[in-house]
């Protein structure tokens, strides 16, 4: 899921998850993470014994429910439109266009309000498969202000779902190639992936190219069977882990 607001402090934490076990099979170069990191956290669940459904004011009959669901599809197709709008802007601008390159998959919005002039900002954020690079372009009243290209090694932003959905295909696809047939119908998560504490400098910055950790459970709280490190850039495994 996008974050609307991510910062560089949270993005480096949640990526550094994946470091330091060793053991695995395939390419060298890349040290992974306990695979356990990777599973989602078990489902929260609340009793509501003894209570009234929907919740009514004492003494009240007949409470009628109203969902949200159609007014949070509507907020979502204005900003998708909005978002799309901004790309096509930042598609068509000269040094936006080249930043990106052919190949680029857009990350998410940012809207920013100075808190003493009050003045409000937008950036969009990319990530270059062309340029393995992370690439911000900052509106101002929806005209382009800066662009700048960090190379990914530096920094890289959150993964969309997008992203995750064809890591964990291409992943899949490999064991299915392996002769393991039950990661065919296996839970995936995947997650950016940290340089190793092995690398040189230790443990400093991304990988080069866009790397993704994905790890296969039979429920969303099992430790995983199996687990890739998909190089999206390059479209390649790089390394693969199951248990000895």
């Amino acid at each position: 899921m996008l974050k609307t607001a991510p910062t560089r402090a949270v993005l480096i934490a949640w990526s550094i998850a994946v470091t330091a076990l060793t053991g695995l099979s395939g390419s060298q170069g890349i040290a992974s993470a306990d695979p356990q990191e990777a599973g989602a956290p078990p489902g929260q669940q609340h009793s509501h014994e003894g209570l009234t459904w929907p919740p009514q004011v004492r003494g009240s009959t007949n409470a009628v429910v109203h969902s949200n669901i159609e007014q949070e599809n509507k907020d979502r197709a204005i900003a998708g439109a909005r978002m799309d709008r901004l790309e096509q802007k930042a598609k068509t601008h000269r040094e936006a266009n080249r930043a990106l390159g052919n190949r680029s998959t857009r990350i998410t919005v940012i809207d920013r309000e100075d808190k003493t002039t009050g003045k409000k900002t937008t950036q969009l954020v990319f990530f270059s498969r062309d340029k393995n690079a992370t690439v911000e372009v900052d509106f101002d009243n929806e005209q382009i202000q800066t662009v700048r290209s960090i190379p990914a090694w530096e920094y890289q932003p959150e993964i969309t779902d997008e992203e995750a959905t064809e890591a964990a295909e291409l992943a899949r696809t490999y064991f299915l190639n392996q002769g393991f047939a039950k990661a065919g119908s296996m839970i995936a998560y995947s997650i950016l992936t940290y340089k190793p504490r092995a690398s040189k400098p230790a443990g400093a910055g991304f990988f080069d190219t866009r790397v993704l950790y994905v790890s296969f459970h039979q429920h969303h709280d099992a430790p995983p069977e199996f687990a890739a490190w998909v190089d999206l850039t390059n479209q390649l495994i790089l390394k693969t882990w199951q248990p000895q």
